[in-house]
């Protein structure tokens, strides 16, 4: 057995016990948001007491921030590190406040033994797509190679990227006026990473597919879902965190705690590429003086 056979064996174990200790095991009945085959059922979560969203979608959520820093850090070396310009950051905080992100866990039985292979799924554009083309000061930010260099990713664990298998329809709906293009969907970029991973023989077809994304799932990605189920010939159970920020009837305990989570990602890159604050130190003799207004002690 390969070294990576066994860190699957033992990644589906941990996954496995972490499931069972909150009763994610359970077999869930069909549900309004199923498929009529059953295959696909949707669940919203809307007030996460035992703290399974934040839990898993922490995973990519820290792991996208963190190599986002890093691709920072190395487009201003260069420069010498200087620190980066509110222009300069303004898409990258934007993209931490508004990206999807989604945890899915492929599990598959080989053998007789259980395998589970974690795919992370973060909406939106690559990193440089995200250096503001508009902005006029020091253009000191080079854009580093390669963007999947700074995902801390293994042969267990990888980030969804697009690119469908030839023959394969788990794509994204064709855009219509109005609307969005879904291509770069967290969940469509996970779906077709495991088509892809399925055609390679890295993973198996007919296994379980469970995912937890961090808000409603569009109608481009539930079509998406239901097309892997018969692709795949997979079981799809989906946790989303219910909701909406737009008011305060329709912001659920959930996401707010995942709201919170993303202003969390984005004070931490702004401080650290924040411009350094510059202290005035008072001179040795007005250090030295000793007022008697502010004396704790009376002058002898």
């Amino acid at each position: 057995m390969t070294h990576a056979s066994k860190g699957m064996r033992r990644r589906a174990r941990m996954v496995g016990i972490a499931l069972l200790a909150t009763g994610w095991l359970v077999a869930t009945p069909a549900l309004a948001g199923s498929d009529p085959a059953g295959r696909v059922t949707l669940l919203p979560i809307v007030e996460d007491d035992d703290h399974i969203m934040q839990t898993w979608l922490g995973v990519p959520m820290r792991r996208y921030a963190f190599g986002m820093r890093r691709w920072l850090e190395d487009g201003l070396a260069a420069h010498g590190g200087r620190a980066a310009d509110a222009a300069e950051l303004l898409r990258f905080q934007q993209q931490l406040r508004r990206a999807t992100f989604s945890h899915f866990q492929y599990s598959y039985t080989l053998d007789g033994t259980e395998y589970t292979r974690i795919y992370l799924g973060v909406s939106g554009r690559p990193f440089p797509d995200l250096v503001n083309a508009s902005y006029r000061g020091p253009r000191n930010l080079v854009v580093p190679a390669n963007v999947q260099n700074y995902f801390n990713t293994d042969d267990i664990v990888s980030f969804g990227s697009v690119g469908p298998v030839d023959g394969s329809h788990v794509t994204p709906e064709p855009p219509t006026a109005n609307t969005p293009h879904r291509t770069n969907d967290a969940e469509i970029k996970v779906l077709q990473a495991i088509m892809r991973d399925i055609a390679s023989g890295q993973v198996r077809a007919g296994g379980r597919l469970l995912g937890f994304v961090s808000q409603v799932p569009c109608a481009s990605c539930s079509a998406a879902f239901r097309q892997f189920a018969t692709e795949a010939d997979a079981d799809v159970h989906i946790n989303y965190v219910e909701g909406s920020p737009n008011s305060s009837r329709t912001m659920t305990p959930a996401l707010a705690v995942i709201r919170s989570m993303r202003h969390v990602l984005v004070d931490e890159l702004t401080t650290t590429f924040a411009p350094p604050t510059h202290v005035v130190r008072a001179s040795a003799e007005v250090e030295g003086t000793d007022e008697a207004s502010t004396s704790m002690c009376p002058r002898l």
